[in-house]
């Protein structure tokens, strides 16, 4: 029985780990002219890829995978 309570109360602490991880906020994608109409990550990386404008830090995760953490943001 104690064997019990004790595998219920991990998987509920995993549980509730990952849920808590998931609802990690992304800065939106700028709703300006010069992003309005980005839909493809090589659009992205004409300015936040390496030596550009404003390149993404090297800590930043995959690099192309923009549109999966990022969402345009609303007007």
């Amino acid at each position: 029985m104690k064997k019990n309570i004790v595998f219920v109360a991990v998987v509920l602490l995993i549980v509730t780990l990952l849920y808590t991880l998931s609802r990690k906020e992304f800065l939106p994608i700028p709703a300006d002219e010069q992003h309005i109409k980005i839909n493809v990550k090589e659009k992205c990386l004409e300015c936040h890829g390496q030596d550009r404008i404003a390149p993404l830090k090297k800590e930043h995760p995959p690099k192309d995978q923009c549109f999966e953490c990022h969402k345009m943001a609303k007007k």
